[in-house]
């Protein structure tokens, strides 16, 4: 759990030492410090999706026996379903006095890597409020959140290639892309680009010697993690077509530094 203190107003004067005289007596009296206090929950992926919040119990449920968990509700109250789909909570969020709970909406299974998400807002006052935006969606592991005085700051990660974010200020929600300059993928990733999806471009010659169209024969799990990494700045997909094709053609592929550099962004 963080927390996070941001004052926001300035004190007129201060009392150094007592020897020192204070702040003319004409000055006004200075504002008192406000505090913007957040705490900010993330919930584990082994939860049991219900969560106790300041202002009622929020959880998922099953529309029916025969679904998944694919709705919410605030103290059995239903207030979302998106029918067969797999609701989950991710972050709580305590600002002030309002709550907020993040939870993703997914397809379940491999084929849908990424959420999509939606924020809960509750402050005791008003009826609870869902809010979301069609672009404000990523990966579960690339979600990271910060504040900025009540707005609240998601880092979701890259999309097309650029930095991904999203600001709450209260009322909506924004999201945005940056570009940024290219960086390394990371060896994790760089290593199963060379490792399984190259492999893959060697085996395809037994198919085709020619090396006609490599990728034609990935595997779905390789195609989906080939379009995957496009997401990324330091991904190149022209030169990892390249390194493909080259694997194919001479049965072997090429050394995974030198690969690293051309399709990776490695320095």
């Amino acid at each position: 759990m963080k927390r996070w203190k941001r004052p926001v107003g300035i004190l007129g004067c201060a009392l150094l030492l007592a020897a020192l005289s204070a702040c003319d007596n004409h000055q006004q009296t200075p504002n008192p410090v406000n505090v913007v206090e957040t705490h900010i929950t993330a919930i584990p992926t082994d939860h049991d999706n219900a969560l106790q919040t300041r202002y009622g119990k929020v959880a998922t449920a099953r529309s029916a026996p025969d679904m998944p968990n694919d709705s919410l509700t605030l103290d059995g109250k239903e207030l979302f379903r998106d029918e067969g789909f797999f609701v989950s909570i991710q972050y709580y969020i305590q600002q002030d006095q309002r709550d907020l709970v993040l939870f993703g909406v997914n397809c379940g299974g491999s084929s849908c890597p990424e959420s999509h998400y939606q924020l809960l807002i509750l402050d005791g006052q008003n009826q609870p409020q869902l809010v979301s935006n069609e672009d404000f969606y990523a990966l579960p592991g690339d979600v990271s959140i910060n504040t900025s005085g009540l707005n609240i700051l998601f880092d979701l990660g890259f999309d097309s290639g650029k930095r991904k974010h999203a600001v709450f200020d209260g009322d909506k929600l924004t999201v945005t892309l940056e570009t940024v300059p290219k960086e390394y993928l990371g060896d994790e990733k760089c290593q199963w680009l060379h490792t399984d999806a190259l492999s893959a471009c060697t085996e395809y010659r037994d198919v085709d010697p020619k090396c006609a169209e490599p990728q034609s024969e990935f595997a779905d799990y390789l195609t989906r993690g080939i379009e995957g990494m496009a997401d990324f700045p330091g991904f190149d997909a022209e030169a990892f077509d390249r390194q493909c094709t080259n694997a194919c053609i001479t049965g072997k592929p090429a050394p995974f530094e030198a690969f690293a550099r051309e399709v990776c962004s490695k320095k």
